[in-house]
């Protein structure tokens, strides 16, 4: 294991996976009380996962003062406007796809193209797999945008057909009529 590296750490919470976040962000958390020593870490290089208190990089080093006193570090300051370090949370494929075909749904409902079934599909699935993530995925707003848009496309295109059938029925009727 390299001493010293910036390497992404993971930890259990809650039965929720976080990370990756550096081992700054780590002792920041340990400082302010969100994990503790039975939380569990992991990063690349690690067999297993193990609790806070048997890794070596986060346990106190001789002398080190004893906890509640004054640390003679100051914490960095961040300035308005300025962004945190956030890591990037994937985003989930299906709620992209399903954003897509509800928008072409709507826009395409009077060529006789159906993207709504395939965007509600997408939409619900994408829902599924971002709920039951145990690591963050984003899109769960593209995938809902996905489903109302398909939802009102194949509203359109039912609305379609019924005015189409009604047109023909008129038509034929009075063609027809002695």
């Amino acid at each position: 294991m390299i001493v010293g590296d910036m390497a992404d750490w993971f930890y259990g919470k809650d039965n929720t996976q976080h990370g990756p976040v550096s081992e700054l962000e780590i002792r920041s958390l340990i400082s302010t009380g969100t994990i503790d020593n039975s939380t569990i870490l992991w990063r690349e290089g690690m067999s297993d996962w193990l609790p806070l208190s048997e890794i070596p990089e986060f346990q106190p080093a001789a002398g080190a003062a004893p906890a509640g006193a004054a640390s003679p570090y100051v914490s960095p300051q961040t300035y308005a406007g300025q962004p945190g370090y956030q890591a990037a949370i994937p985003t989930e494929g299906l709620a992209i796809a399903s954003m897509i075909c509800g928008i072409l749904a709507i826009i395409s409902c009077y060529v006789w193209a159906l993207f709504g079934l395939p965007a509600v599909i997408c939409g619900h699935m994408s829902i599924k797999k971002i709920n039951n993530s145990p690591t963050p995925l984003a899109g769960k707003g593209m995938a809902i945008a996905g489903l109302i848009c398909g939802y009102i496309g194949i509203t359109f295109q039912i609305i379609m057909i019924g005015l189409i059938i009604i047109a023909f029925a008129s038509a034929s009727h009075s063609t027809y009529s002695p």
